[in-house]
C-alpha cells in the first residue's frame, strides 16, 4: 500500500464514521453482501477487512459461513476484533504476503487501488480463494484518490483482465453509480478539502441526515454505469 498514508491515523477515528454512514460505503457493503451470497460460502475472508463493517453486514443480512478478516492496521483489526469477537483476524501486507488459509469467499473491496502490484496480489489470492468478490473506483483518478493511496483507478475493462491474467475466470462484472453517486463523487472532487470536511472525522446530526437521504437517492442509480466497479471472479488454480 501507499507509504504516503498512515492508516493507523486513518483507522483511529477519521474513517469510522464514513464507513458506518456513508451512502456509498453502505451501497458497496449491500452489492457486495449480494454478489457473496450467490457463491458457495462456508468460509469467507475480507481482505482489508478495516473496522468489520462489511463482515457484520454479512452476518447480518443472514450469510452464514465463517467468518475472517485480514487487514494491515493494527487500529483497524482491534476494532474489528472487539465488533466480531466470533470471527477470526489476521494482519496481512497484500503487497507482499498470502492469507493463511485456503477460502470459498475472498472479498477485496476497495482495496486493489492501494496495492502498487495488483496482478502480483491477485495471482497470491488465485492459490488461496476459489472466488474473489472485488468493488474498486472506476472513474478518472484524481487528487482525492492521490489523497487516500491509490495507485490506480479501473477504468475500461481494466479490472477483469488483470483478474483473468491473474488466474481467475471473471463470471460477472458490472458498474455502478450512475446517476446520482456520480453526481455526488464529482462534487466532492472538485475540492480534496470540502471531501476531507464532508466524509471524515465524526458525523454530526446533518452530515448523518444528508448520508441518509443520500443514502436512500442512491438507489435509483442504475447497473450496469458509473464509476463504481465490481466484479466476481472464480479461482482457475482452485477447483
Amino acid at each position: 500500500m501507499s507509504d504516503s498514508v498512515n492508516y493507523e491515523t486513518l483507522w483511529s477515528g477519521s474513517w469510522n464514521d464514513t464507513t458506518r454512514y456513508g451512502p456509498a460505503c453502505r451501497h458497496r457493503r449491500r452489492i457486495v453482501a449480494a454478489l457473496v451470497r450467490r457463491q458457495p460460502h462456508a468460509t469467507i475472508l475480507d481482505v482489508g477487512c478495516g473496522d468489520g463493517s462489511l463482515l457484520a453486514e454479512l452476518g447480518q443480512r443472514g450469510i452464514r459461513g465463517r467468518l475472517s478478516g485480514a487487514e494491515l492496521s493494527e487500529q483497524a483489526l482491534e476494532i474489528a476484533r472487539g465488533r466480531l469477537p466470533d470471527a477470526t483476524f489476521e494482519r496481512l501486507d497484500l503487497n507482499t504476503q498470502t492469507p493463511s488459509g485456503i477460502y470459498d469467499v475472498v472479498v477485496l473491496s476497495e482495496v486493489l487501488e492501494h496495492i502498487e502490484k495488483d496482478e502480483d496480489a491477485l495471482g497470491r489470492l488465485s492459490r488461496c480463494a476459489r472466488a474473489v468478490v472485488i468493488s474498486v473506483p472506476g472513474g478518472p483518478a484524481d487528487k482525492v484518490d492521490t489523497q487516500y493511496g491509490h495507485f490506480r483507478n479501473y477504468a475500461g475493462r481494466l479490472l477483469p483482465e488483470k483478474m483473468e491474467k491473474a488466474g481467475f475466470e471473471v463470471v460477472w462484472f458490472r458498474r455502478w453509480g450512475f446517476p446520482f453517486y456520480e453526481l455526488v463523487q464529482r462534487t466532492l472532487h472538485l475540492s480534496a478539502d470540502a471531501s476531507q470536511n464532508l466524509t471524515s472525522g465524526r458525523f454530526g446530526p446533518l452530515q448523518r441526515a444528508v448520508a441518509a437521504v443520500l443514502h436512500a437517492v442512491f438507489f435509483f442509480n442504475l447497473l450496469p454505469f458509473g464509476s463504481q466497479v465490481f466484479a466476481v471472479g472464480r479461482s482457475r488454480v482452485l477447483r
